[in-house]
């Protein structure tokens, strides 16, 4: 560690102008969140940032969580013009690494496909029946390869106990060994008139102001507790060392998924139509929330036998509506719901027209196609986000300078 060298003033000034110099060169101050008409309110991954997603059982946190934190940042950097580092750290205690990359290869193989290749993780390992043909054609492709292979060097999964404490000195490593911290020093005297000069935490600089570092904690409901703390006790210490040390001093994003209480998804919040996420039903601790800057709540109301909501037939969607709803926004307005079309076989996610758009006709329709049989080249032909000319596109090669954005299938 080293002393001091700059006041508070100058390092907060030097942060504002070097975020507007990053602009004018091209660069990130965050990852831009999926869904443009909510930018506005949340414009996406920002260092230094705390993020939360909750939903009930079996509503898509995780694979919400992979398309908005993991994957759409990964392949921005893959493909992007903008230069900056990402690294995801990533603690999985509902799943295992392997069952993580699969899910990422459903959604690669979709995604460089144009849609035609369209195979979950469950078909990927012949469950049932054989994987197919064209998707394992696919996997052993060089550019999908590439990209698969861009994965592994870029989300780590530390070999490391889950327990608050494990995971913070982790991260806390990770950090020290990619810049300076710096200290400042005061002076106390002892009641023999004896002075001692001490040292404590003052700044860090990373090596790289371009890196983005990304924890994800899926799900905080199963850290290990620390010794002699209860469940409820160690996910407010974890909390505590996301918030306080990750975020605060070493300018980590990190992002935690955390259950909804089985209250929430009870019959009788069936028969009420509670179906919405609240911060008053976070599961095993409700303070969670108090330490974030963003809370996204993730809500399916078919699962509750809706008929409509905000206009949208659900009858006709059925599962493949999603919602999010911003909780909590610290820098921004909350209470901003995100309409999605939620494709759960490949953890693809698309931005809904508003209700009472034309286009939506051609969404219904595809809901509808998507509960009959049919070939995944029938259904990428009927999916109204996915652009007919880019089909005919050959893969990009990573070293071509092209934006991600444009590459999506967000109309």
């Amino acid at each position: 560690m080293a002393d001091t060298k700059e006041t508070l003033l100058e390092r907060t000034m030097y942060e504002i102008q070097e975020n507007l110099d990053k602009l004018d060169r091209g660069e990130l101050n965050c990852l831009p969140y999926p869904f443009a008409r909510s930018r506005k309110d949340f414009p996406g991954i920002e260092r230094g940032c705390y993020y939360a997603v909750t939903a009930n059982t079996k509503v898509g946190k995780s694979q919400f969580t992979s398309y908005v934190f993991i994957f759409r940042p990964l392949m921005e950097l893959y493909y992007g013009k903008a230069d900056f580092e990402l690294n995801i750290i990533y603690f999985p205690l509902e799943e295992t690494p392997e069952r993580i990359m699969q899910r990422f290869m459903s959604w690669v193989l979709y995604e460089e496909s144009g849609g035609k290749v369209r195979v979950s993780p469950t078909q990927l390992r012949s469950t049932l029946d054989k994987c197919p043909k064209e998707a394992m054609e696919l996997l052993n492709d060089d550019h999908v390869k590439d990209i698969l292979k861009f994965f592994e060097d870029h989300v780590i999964f530390p070999n490391e106990s889950p327990n608050p404490t494990g995971i913070y000195n982790w991260c806390k490593r990770f950090a020290e060994e990619r810049g300076h911290t710096y200290e400042k020093t005061y002076k106390t005297v002892d009641d023999f008139g004896n002075e001692e000069v001490h040292k404590t935490f003052d700044y860090y600089v990373p090596n790289n102001k371009n890196a983005f570092n990304i924890i994800v904690l899926d799900s905080i409901n199963l850290i290990d507790c620390e010794r002699g703390m209860s469940l409820r006790e160690s996910m407010n210490k974890m909390s505590e060392y996301m918030c306080k040390y990750l975020r605060n001093r070493y300018y980590f994003s990190p992002v935690v998924i955390q259950q909804q209480a089985f209250t929430n998804d009870s019959l009788d919040a069936a028969k009420l139509k509670k179906f919405k996420p609240s911060l008053g039903a976070l599961g095993d601790s409700k303070y969670i929330s108090r330490d974030c800057d963003v809370v996204i709540g993730l809500y399916c109301p078919h699962n509750f036998d809706v008929e409509s909501y905000g206009r949208y037939d659900i009858t006709k969607m059925r599962k493949y509506a999603m919602f999010a709803e911003c909780l909590v926004n610290r820098n921004g307005a909350s209470g901003g719901i995100t309409s999605m079309l939620f494709d759960g076989a490949v953890s693809h996610f698309w931005e809904l027209p508003k209700a009472t758009d034309p286009g939506m006709q051609a969404v219904y329709n595809y809901c509808e196609q998507l509960m009959l049989p049919h070939t995944s080249e029938e259904l990428s032909q009927l999916n109204p986000f996915i652009k007919k000319h880019q089909q005919q596109q050959q893969p990009v090669k990573k070293d071509n300078v092209i934006n991600f954005i444009n590459l999506l299938f967000h109309r």
